[in-house]
């Protein structure tokens, strides 16, 4: 299977389709008319995209929050109730997680990417890097400067 076979659409599908009309303020139609064809993709292909990845993220947490409550009621406490429990915080991470993870970048579930000046969903993020032939770490650590100023700006809007 390619890495594009998932987004085919689905001819053996039989679904009919809707249109779905929506305003944009000119400036955002332009960005994201730009985009979609940086991409390759039209318009009404990326907006499908974006509301079932939406959907599908909608799906997976009310999943995985059901799971959650189920399996709460059935754990038992590894704490006795009389017995204090505290965490010491140095701030750093576990000595033995090797593994590099950009959740020091992250923001609502985006990262920046520094080449472009906008953020992308950390899903597609590593997509994303690849256009400019390079890894999310790479991207991420050789620009910090330019990553750093992008999330303290995007700190201050929201």
């Amino acid at each position: 299977m390619g890495k594009l076979d998932k987004y085919a659409r689905q001819s053996k599908t039989k679904e009919p389709s809707k249109v779905l009309p929506i305003r944009l303020p000119e400036s955002i139609y332009e960005h994201f008319r730009q985009l979609c064809d940086e991409l390759g993709l039209s318009m009404s292909e990326a907006g499908f995209l974006l509301i079932r990845e939406e959907l599908e993220d909608s799906l997976y947490n009310e999943t995985t929050n059901e799971v959650a409550v189920t399996t709460e009621r059935i754990q038992k406490s590894i704490h006795h109730e009389g017995t204090p429990y505290t965490k010491n915080d140095t701030g750093k991470l576990s000595s033995f997680s090797t593994r590099w993870t950009s959740i020091a970048y992250e923001i609502e579930n985006e990262l920046p990417c520094p080449l472009c000046h906008h953020w992308y969903s950390k899903a597609n993020f590593s997509r994303h890097a690849k256009n400019h032939n390079t890894t999310t770490k790479e991207l991420l650590e050789s620009n910090e400067e330019v990553v750093n100023t992008m999330i303290n700006e995007r700190k201050l809007t929201t």
